[in-house]
Parts: C-alpha cells; structure tokens; sequence
C-alpha cells in the first residue's frame, strides 16, 4: 500500500535568542519541532510495519521562512537582503542548525527507504535554488546516514503529482499577493535574484518589523482602528518600539519596491516556465499549460488594490477631508458651513462604497481552484496548504484537502493559548494508480493520529 502524509506552513525559522514579548512566537520553547519530530516517527513506525508499504511524505511548502529576520550574534535583525543564492545559502545553514530535532526526524524517513518531497511556498521559494537544495539534501543524508538515500529526497518548484494521482501544490499561486508570475523560474530581469511578491515585501518590510504581532496569525494584525490604537498603548507606548513609524516605513518601501521592481513577464519566460515543470514533474505539457492559466494575476499587476490594502488611499482621503473641513468650518459663512459636514460625508461614502477584500475571500478563491487543478490532470487528490486553515472533503470520488498549519499560532501575544489544540495531517492511502483510495484530513493531538 501507498501512504501519502502531507504537512505545510511550519514556518521555520531563526530561533529568537531574547526571552520578553517581543518576536516570542519565534523563541525555540515554541517551535513544533519536537511534536513535529514525534509525529513523524510515529507515522514511520506504522508505515514501515506492514511489509512492502511505502511512504511518501510530502513538505508541502513555507516549511522554511525566508522571509522572517536573521540573527547576527545572537540578535534578531530585519533584513530585505537580496533573494540570491549568496544570502539563501547562509539562512537555510543557519535555520537547519536551529531545528535538529526535525532534520533527524525526516533522516530517519528516509533511513526506512521512504521518500520525503519538498514543495516550495511562497515564503520558502528559495528553495527551487540549486545551491539551497544542495544545502537541504546534504543535511538530510547526513541525517539518513547513508547517501543511498539521495535519489528519495525530491524537490519540486510548483507541484508534486504521485504515481497514485495526488497533487499536492502550496497554493499561493491563486493568491495574487503571493504568485509568483513563474513559479518554476521565479526570477526577475536578473536571473540571479528572485523576484519577489507583494507577500515577501511586506512580511521583510512591514509585518515582521512589528514584533508585538504573530505573522502566523492573521487575527493578530489585521485589526480594525480601534483595534490597532489599543494594541499600541498596550504594547507599543511605554516600549522602545515604535508602531507607526514601523508601519508607515514599511508600506511606503513595499509600494516603491513593488513598482521599481515590476517585471511584466516574457513570451520566452512563460514558455520556459510550463517546459521546466513538465520536465521536473514528469507530467503532459498540455496539462501544464493549461494549470498555468490559473494562476492568479500578481499584485503588482494591479497597484490600486495594493493601495487599499495599505490604506494609503484612506489616509490621504481622511487628511483631504479634515483639511477641507477646516476650510469651510473656519472660512465659510451661513450656509456654505455645512460643507464642514459634507466633506466627512463624502469620506464615509467612499469608505462604504469601495470596501476592503476580506482575507477570507482570498482563502476562499485558493480552495475554489483545487476544483480546477482536479480537472486538468484527471487528479483523485488534490492537496493545498498557503491559507493556515486545514480542510479535507470528498466530493465525487475526489479528495479536496489543505494542509493547515504546524507554525506556532497562539490567541494571545504571551503564548499561552494555542490557536488549535491539535495538528493538521492529509493521509491518504491507496492500491496503486486505479486501486482504492481512502483516507483525508487527521489530526495530531500530541500523542497520536485522530480523526478530524
């Protein structure tokens, strides 16, 4: 029998060497590596009870987070280095040795004769670089303790399709904050730098500088006014961080980036693209191509959506509006005063009627496409992570999965409350390519694997 186990978004990272409120999501008492590393030998030992069984355990992308900072002399610095293989080989050096629990975990995977396939993500597109799989696979035979093993370690830049007719792929590719215009060659006009996405700009410039919040958490800082206004004077007030400042600087460095950067993509690129993943994958070029065409259109294709993601549109309208309504209050006379009141009108209106994408349709929008995907490839399974909410559902004889998230997300900024008491697991089980597929989405309660 053929066992798929399928994990994603665990985010790891530098470990934070301080021990107060600031980035404590990061500090090694909260990584999932020991529980990770558990989980897995526990799936191993069942798998490789039963002779002949086979495991397949697939990384499904944001395994590693390129995109948190880096910790020079034992301190957390942020950082918007260049996405090259000069600044990526160091960082996955440098997180591999803050995460040993978990490399000997998937060494003795592959000591069992089991493969482990890693998917890249959006936050760990760096790993489509060859020097960085380099990196990896070396790490990982060590671990293994035999270089046999090296043919089992698979890498894939944009989707993985098992013999038995599961795809699993990250998902950010129907994000249009975090597609990359060309997954398999995610380069600029510089082909030795990867291009980066709305996404890798605003976590390195904007949401990681914010220490007090969770990036992993989506509830931490997608506040409302009222809601950032008390984070700051609970947090933010009496320390030496500063909230605004943070905020506008990183907002104003992405929207800059994001338009210097630009790259509108080639005839060539887009071919080069679909021809390398049918190669890497194995699968039809027709059904590459047509997989490409779902991609989301980048955010950098669409700036006016980027400015009201940043309220950049709202500020400068709030700004015009109390200047305007000092204008009238101070300067006009009888009637023409009640433009005072107008103008907080006109702004409201605005407000009301150009309102704000909610993340959930965005997460909504990724799951929508696994329906797609299935199409093309005449898929049984299809497998997602990117959105942190885990799923499983059969609908017509296929299985729609996502594999949630093993970052550490908590309810509160001190880590005491987990957002999810348990972990996301896709185990899917099959015959072979037309033998009986069974199985979904389990869950991890520190001990064992239970049902959803």
């Amino acid at each position: 029998m053929r066992h798929t186990i399928a994990v994603s978004d665990i985010h790891l990272c530098e470990v934070e060497r301080t021990d107060g409120l600031w980035m404590r999501y990061r500090q090694a008492r909260f990584s999932p590596d020991d529980d990770l590393a558990t989980m897995l030998d526990t799936v191993r030992s069942k798998v490789s009870a039963t002779p002949g069984d086979e495991l397949c355990l697939v990384l499904n992308g944001d395994i590693f987070d390129f995109d948190a900072p880096r910790v020079v002399e034992g301190e957390s610095v942020f950082h918007d280095l260049p996405r090259t293989a000069e600044n990526a080989v160091p960082a996955i050096g440098a997180i591999l040795d803050d995460h040993p629990a978990f490399i000997a975990a998937l060494g003795r995977v592959l000591a069992d004769g089991h493969e482990v396939v890693f998917v890249s993500g959006n936050h760990d597109v760096l790993l489509t670089l060859p020097e960085v799989r380099a990196v990896e696979e070396g790490r990982l035979l060590a671990a293994a303790g035999s270089a046999v093993a090296r043919s089992r370690i698979v890498f894939r830049a944009w989707f993985h399709l098992t013999p038995d007719g599961i795809l699993l792929e990250h998902g950010h590719q129907y994000d249009g904050y975090c597609a990359h215009r060309y997954p398999m060659v995610p380069f600029g006009l510089d082909r030795r730098e990867i291009h980066p996405t709305m996404g890798s700009l605003t976590t390195r410039n904007l949401v990681s500088r914010m220490g007090f919040f969770n990036p992993h958490v989506d509830g931490s800082y997608m506040l409302s006014a009222l809601g950032y206004l008390g984070h700051w004077a609970r947090y933010y007030l009496f320390s030496r961080h500063s909230l605004m400042f943070a905020y506008a600087r990183g907002a104003a460095r992405t929207l800059t980036q994001l338009v210097q950067r630009r790259f509108p993509g080639t005839r060539s690129r887009r071919l080069e693209n679909v021809l390398a993943a049918a190669r890497e994958t194995g699968t039809r070029l027709r059904q590459v191509v047509r997989h490409a065409r779902l991609y989301d259109t980048p955010a950098e294709d669409r700036l006016r959506t980027v400015i009201r993601e940043f309220w950049v549109d709202r500020i400068a309208l709030l700004g015009l509006t109390v200047v305007l309504g000092l204008v009238f209050f101070l300067a006009a006379h009888g009637p023409l005063m009640a433009g005072a009141a107008v103008v907080p009108a006109l702004f409201l209106t605005y407000e009301l009627s150009v309102p704000k994408p909610p993340l959930d349709e965005t997460w909504r929008r990724v799951q929508r496409a696994a329906r797609r995907v299935a199409r093309v490839y005449k898929a049984r399974a299809v497998v997602f992570g990117h959105t942190h909410q885990p799923a499983g559902e059969w609908v017509e004889g296929v299985f729609y999965g996502n594999t949630g998230t093993w970052s550490p997300a908590f309810k509160d900024l001190e880590c005491t409350q987990p957002i999810a008491e348990k972990r996301p697991v896709v185990w899917l089980k099959s015959d072979g390519p037309t033998g009986t597929m069974t199985g979904g989405l389990l869950m991890w309660n520190g001990a064992e694997i239970v049902e959803a």
